[in-house]
């Protein structure tokens, strides 16, 4: 009994090491926006277009998954490419930290460090799909990293807000790097002197069938992943209704988005708790419908005591409805090459909602922040007529 708690606590704290450095490297966010909007007068569109294009490790995660299931090095599966995407993640940082940013470093350092942290989020989802699959965990797992990565996330939320708003533009962005060094190292003296992995037998070939991509159940499953992240997107239009409409200041941005952390990891641990109990499909339509309805009460915001609100009422639906999404995604994936065809369900998601966030970004420009709402919702409320047709096994 001993033995099994000393692997499960291995097992967890790499998940929760993980995701809590994909957490913790939002800290520089909001500092980022300023600078890229208020100091570089940069449009949503083009926001969204950076966004696009600098997250392009996220669609080409299958590749990752490739290299994790069958291009081991020296007999393991992810050792090797963790520590090799740690470093060079640690060394990006440092080269933000020293030489700041302009719009062209901007774009070649985010691509590699985004580039870095896909790779170790499918290292680290390889064995979560794995596992809840076998064990028939229904998201379990994933509610852990969730947490892990919401807690880091209330971090982001308060210490981005204060270091955005203490410090000029020029340097705020560059003390968060700093401050997200934390994680990375810790986690690189983790691979090094705790990790373990055995090592895959040299004989055993690939059980991948390549059939699985034609499926239909699981290509409706895709689609209607695809079609859900590609609704669009108005964070980035209430962004700038807060801070130009509205005048909110950067710390009260901060504490919005501490508020939202806060229920969702309340959602997530209800989840984990007690909705993944229930039946999978009926999650669905509830996520659906309330992400649509939800969305519609932005149309609704005179002044921001009505946005925290919203936050607070619907902080923890918002977690519950997230990893039922995930959930879902983790049961369409077919048996065998867990590592790439979860890889090519979440770069799908990644690709779609990253288009949604251009999308929102191009309608807020041409046609207003109460459109982009209404269109979202609209996008969102089409999902339902997906889910009847979806086959799941509970």
């Amino acid at each position: 009994m001993k033995k099994i708690f000393k692997l499960n606590f291995s097992f967890f704290l790499f998940y929760i090491l993980v995701y809590s450095n994909q957490g913790l490297s939002d800290l520089p966010s909001q500092s980022i926006y300023y600078l890229t909007r208020e100091s570089w007068k940069l449009s949503a569109t083009t926001l969204g277009l950076i966004g696009f294009l600098t997250s392009l490790a996220w669609y080409i995660k299958p590749l990752f998954g490739y290299l994790n299931d069958f291009l081991p090095i020296k007999g393991y599966r992810s050792k090797y490419y963790l520590l090799g995407s740690y470093i060079l993640l640690i060394l990006s940082t440092l080269y933000i930290v020293i030489f700041g940013l302009n719009i062209m470093n901007l774009f070649i350092i985010f691509t590699l460090m985004n580039f870095c942290i896909a790779l170790n989020d499918v290292a680290n989802d390889t064995q979560m799909c794995i596992a809840e699959k076998k064990h028939n965990l229904k998201g379990k797992i994933q509610a852990i990293q969730w947490i892990a990565l919401g807690i880091a996330g209330l971090f982001v939320a308060l210490g981005g807000a204060w270091i955005a708003e203490k410090f000029p533009n020029t340097i705020n962005y560059r003390i968060a790097f700093g401050l997200t060094l934390i994680i990375p190292v810790i986690t690189l003296f983790y691979l090094i002197k705790i990790y373990k992995e055995k090592k895959i037998n040299p004989g055993m070939k690939s059980k991948f069938n390549w059939n699985n991509l034609k499926n239909k159940n699981f290509i409706l499953g895709i689609s209607f992943v695809a079609f859900l992240r590609f609704s669009p997107s108005f964070g980035t239009a209430l962004m700038i209704q807060m801070r130009e409409g509205m005048g909110i200041d950067k710390l009260f941005v901060g504490y919005l988005g501490a508020t939202g952390t806060i229920l969702g990891i309340i959602g997530y641990g209800l989840y984990y708790w007690k909705a993944h109990k229930l039946p999978i499909k009926k999650l669905l339509y509830f996520a659906i419908i309330f992400s649509a309805l939800s969305n519609l009460c932005y149309l609704y915001i005179p002044n921001k005591w009505v946005i925290l609100t919203y936050n607070l009422v619907f902080g923890a639906f918002d977690g519950i409805a997230f990893l039922t999404i995930l959930a879902f995604i983790a049961k369409i994936i077919p048996k065998g090459s867990e590592g790439l065809m979860y890889a090519l369900v979440t770069s799908i998601n990644n690709f779609s909602a990253k288009l949604g966030t251009v999308m929102g970004g191009i309608i807020y420009d041409n046609v207003g922040y109460s459109a982009n709402v209404i269109i979202a919702s609209i996008t969102t409320l089409i999902c339902l007529f997906f889910i009847p047709r979806l086959k799941i096994n509970e």
